[in-house]
């Protein structure tokens, strides 16, 4: 299994935020965002918003439609340089910044919410991202993600070689779907409760969106 760096570097792989970014309109996805925006504009009622694996920039399009203009104030992190030089191009003065979701250098319940979308099928490991998540956050973390399905085989813990020719992409990523069961006992592990859990089926995997609350 690759080191975390290595991990890293695929993010940044030529090609890849290029393909992300261009291609993120033809993905599965739009109603499954549609429905966690629909979820933190329902929720999030004070203070920022942070997003954790903020990437180019997409989800930050489907917020701010709803939150910036009211006046909550939005900081996105990334660790991918790539991600995050498309993200200030598509939409210069937002403050993105360089950050790590198992490391974030904020102070403790420094925002109101915390969005996270897409990013921890990603991960080998979950646990640390989700308590981070939790201790910068006073209220809620917002998270949608991959669910596994009973139907379909376990998925490898070795990441998958990811080929994208139109693109140049050829570079590995962690792909895991988890049980929605994995991901409550680890908010409660990291000091959170699920109040609101809702699942979209698909093909090959499930979309959760959990409502997560700080204890």
């Amino acid at each position: 299994m690759p080191e975390d760096g290595e991990q890293q570097s695929s993010w940044d792989a030529p090609g890849v935020a290029e393909w992300l970014d261009g291609d993120w309109p033809a993905l599965p996805v739009a109603p499954a965002l549609s429905a966690l925006v629909d979820l933190v504009e329902r929720h999030h009622t004070a203070g920022s918003i942070l997003e954790v694996g903020c990437g180019t920039g997409r989800t930050y399009e489907a917020l701010i439609r709803r939150f910036y203009l009211h006046g909550f104030p939005y900081v996105g992190v990334d660790t991918s340089a790539a991600m995050l030089d498309r993200a200030r191009t598509h939409y210069p003065g937002v403050d993105f910044r360089s950050g790590d979701a198992r490391a974030l250098t904020f102070a403790g319940w420094s925002f109101g919410s915390v969005v996270c979308t897409d990013l921890l099928q990603h991960l080998p490991d979950i646990e640390r991202p989700i308590a981070e998540m939790l201790r910068v956050a006073t209220d809620h973390v917002f998270l949608m993600l991959w669910l596994s399905k009973a139907s379909t085989p376990p998925a490898s813990l070795e990441p998958k070689l990811v080929t994208v020719p139109e693109h140049g992409v050829r570079a590995r990523f962690y792909e895991i779907p988890r049980s929605d069961e994995e991901i409550i006992e680890a908010c409660e592990r990291g000091g959170g409760r699920v109040l609101d859990l809702h699942v979209l089926e698909g093909e090959r995997h499930d979309i959760g969106l959990f409502r997560v609350g700080v204890r």
